[in-house]
């Protein structure tokens, strides 16, 4: 699924710093534990998103350091 999203600049950057800090533990104290998508845990297809956010932002300029 394609999501077009437009973001201010600092918006852009401080959500890239956000996505930055948040790991795999955050994703699975957040999950639900009964809830799959397509046989995944919602904590693995959580974080794959994230990390394909992260990619985004990169791309678009917005890596922090």
């Amino acid at each position: 699924m394609k999501i077009v999203l437009e973001l201010p600049n600092d918006q852009a950057m401080a959500l890239a710093q956000f996505v930055k800090r948040v790991d795999y533990d955050t994703c699975v104290r957040f999950a639900s534990i009964i809830t799959t998508y397509d046989g995944r845990a919602e904590c693995d297809t959580m974080w794959s998103a994230l990390c394909m956010l992260q990619r985004a932002l990169a791309e678009a300029g917005f890596a922090p350091r």
